[in-house]
């Protein structure tokens, strides 16, 4: 199998590349074209994305390729997607990632249907999923690592809701190779493309962010902000034509978040933001400007976790439980019982008056993981400060700690960063991350930095903050 064209590749299916059985073509575009699989040594679907047959020619390619995918695949982080292996096989170069079942941002952005006309998403819809993008690039950024090519259909989603950053590198990969066209029509994506990027000149961490304020555009009007009919004359409006504004406010897209988009795409890179945590906090702060609030469908965003009233929640494990067996049934006909907290509130109440968890408990969906037919759930027991006392219950997706508004729990503490920690649950075990906080995550006295397996009862510290992490079970 040498061919590097669509109908070339079409015949792996059925065939295996080393341990992964082919079984069908999920996606196919110019750079790569995109095949499900399955890995039996594990059980389990992977996706592989296979490069054109010309680039393993290539000595310079097949260099950078291995040095730029070690790189990548060190990412650890739950908004980007995990890679698992990459390689060469009779002339066929391929990466190896994880499956995600729910899509791309871009298939969201064009509807449903087979008359579906592009489409624009929800202000806090669109916000959701550029913070949980600026998340991902952020880990990127701080390893060295630039995008590139930053755009919708590099944007997975899961069925939640949950996004997931790919293709991390691959047009740097490309950069150096002998068959590429001229500058603003080789690498990237015209549409998303930086204006320093489309005039071949070198970019860093702001020239993603460039391209994330044109995603954020593209979200909240249902389109790209230039067009045209070849992809250097799009390029050419990046570099000059000033963004059409007008299209923002037509669509009632709020002052302050119209704000933040003209920030993110300004055509000098000093003029925008200059990491992603600024970004992140602006996003924020403008949601907050406009009486907005992130969707509760997945982690990443959330309400301020008020630690006055709180109910406390005990420890639970298969064999017994002290909490609510269906905390989602109200407890009595006019109240419903918070899964996060145990607080109970009226049943009128879309969210808990306590702490900010939405009661409808969506985020259930993401507990695929089980026990004795019971989810595996996590509890955060705080230890210290005007909150000792409360535990909070968490499902498998991410949940974001910190000291401002926009995380699932927020610790108030000084030492506490605003952004400080994330858990999140996979392949059997509970992981915490620091996300570059100030003081430091500590996991039994020990600082972490890379991301760590937490096990049942251990002291983890958030600056000076304690909190005891124990493994929980649902109903």
């Amino acid at each position: 199998m040498h061919g590097g064209n669509n109908d070339d590749l079409q015949g792996l299916i059925g065939k295996s590349l080393g341990q992964f059985r082919i079984v069908e073509r999920i996606g196919a575009g110019g750079m790569a074209t995109v095949f499900k699989a399955y890995q039996p040594t594990l059980d389990r679907y992977v996706a592989i994305k296979v490069l054109p047959a010309s680039y393993a020619r290539d000595p310079v390619f097949v260099k950078r390729f291995v040095q730029e995918a070690r790189s990548v695949a060190r990412l650890a982080h739950p908004n980007i997607v995990q890679i698992h292996d990459f390689g060469e096989q009779d002339n066929i170069t391929f990466i190896v990632m994880e499956h995600v079942d729910g899509g791309t941002l871009r298939d969201r952005l064009r509807g449903t249907g087979p008359n579906a006309a592009p489409r624009a998403l929800p202000v806090p819809e669109a916000i959701d999923f550029i913070i949980q993008a600026a998340q991902g690039l952020d880990c990127a950024h701080n390893n060295g690592i630039i995008h590139r090519d930053v755009k919708p259909a590099n944007m997975l989603l899961r069925k939640d809701g949950h996004l997931l950053l790919s293709d991390f590198g691959i047009a740097k990969i490309l950069e150096g190779t002998t068959n590429l066209t001229r500058v603003g029509t080789g690498i990237g994506t015209p549409q998303y493309m930086s204006p320093e990027q489309g005039m071949g000149q070198s970019v860093d961490r702001r020239s993603d962010i460039y391209s994330l304020g044109i995603v954020l555009f593209h979200c909240l009007t249902g389109q790209v902000p230039f067009t045209a009919d070849n992809p250097l004359t799009v390029t050419v409006k990046h570099i000059n034509e000033p963004l059409p504004i007008e299209k923002l406010v037509a669509a009632q897209v709020p002052s302050p978040v119209i704000q933040v988009v003209q920030k993110m795409t300004a055509k000098q890179p000093h003029e925008r933001f200059q990491a992603v945590d600024a970004l992140i906090d602006a996003l924020t702060s403008a949601l907050a400007a406009s009486n907005l609030s992130i969707p509760r469908h997945r982690g990443g965003g959330g309400l301020f976790v008020d630690p006055r009233g709180m109910s406390g929640l005990g420890k639970n494990t298969p064999s017994g439980s002290n909490l609510s067996v269906n905390p989602v049934s109200p407890v009595q006909p006019a109240t419903i019982t918070c899964f996060r907290c145990g607080a109970v509130n009226p049943s009128s109440r879309l969210y808990c008056t306590t702490c900010g968890d939405d009661l409808s408990n969506r985020r259930a969906s993401a507990d695929v993981y089980t026990v004795n037919g019971r989810p595996v759930l996590a509890l955060l027991s705080i230890q210290s400060g005007p909150m000792t006392g409360r535990s909070y219950r968490f499902h498998q997706d991410v949940t974001t700690v910190g000291r401002t508004n926009g995380n699932d729990l927020v610790i108030s503490g000084l030492t506490v960063s605003r952004r400080h920690a994330r858990l999140w649950f996979s392949d059997g075990h509970w992981y915490l991350e620091d996300v570059g906080s100030a003081n430091g995550t500590f996991v039994n006295n020990v600082r972490i930095y890379p991301p760590v397996v937490l096990n049942d009862g251990d002291v983890i510290n958030f600056g000076d903050e304690v909190v005891v992490f124990n493994v929980t079970y649902g109903p």
